[in-house]
């Protein structure tokens, strides 16, 4: 993913039913940005006034993101982008956006939503204990060859 450096200002649309995305929005906004960050749930009104068409996108897939210059990033690259909004996070989301571990963060970004319904009933909206209980009784699953983080022929030459 190629990091945008000058960045002025950006509009993440989110599910805003979602436990898990108004969570990621809350904590975003608590955090000391570098650039104006304005969350729209894709669900309301302003969604479809701002971004006239959004929902043919599919945002209930993935959260978009539109930087100030049009140019739209989707789910993990979205994610990035969100974490470089936050002064604090730059250098995470740099190392995050790299070559390397780009591949690794689009496969836990496209776990997370996966479950994240089921992972925002459970944090979201209950208390420690309640989520401790509910995790233990949670199925591990197996893991077919896609938990497979990446091998070294993932990797470009001369990264490693």
């Amino acid at each position: 993913m190629k990091i945008p450096e000058n960045i002025r200002s950006m509009e993440v649309y989110y599910d805003g039913r979602c436990g898990m995305c108004c969570r990621f929005n809350e904590w975003v906004n608590e955090q000391e940005r570098a650039f104006a960050v304005y969350f729209v749930a894709y669900q309301s009104a302003r969604a479809e006034e701002w971004f006239p068409g959004v929902n043919a996108l599919d945002p209930e897939r993935d959260m978009i993101v539109r930087t100030d210059d049009g140019t739209l990033y989707r789910g993990a690259e979205g994610w990035v982008l969100c974490l470089l909004s936050c002064l604090r996070y730059q250098g995470v989301a740099r190392r995050l956006g790299s070559p390397v571990l780009m591949p690794v963060a689009r496969k836990a970004c496209h776990a997370l939503a996966l479950r994240r319904r089921g992972l925002s009933k459970i944090f979201f909206r209950k208390k420690d204990r309640e989520v401790a209980l509910e995790l233990h009784r949670m199925p591990v699953p197996g893991c077919e060859g896609e938990c497979r983080l990446t091998t070294h022929g993932d990797i470009p030459d001369g990264l490693i």
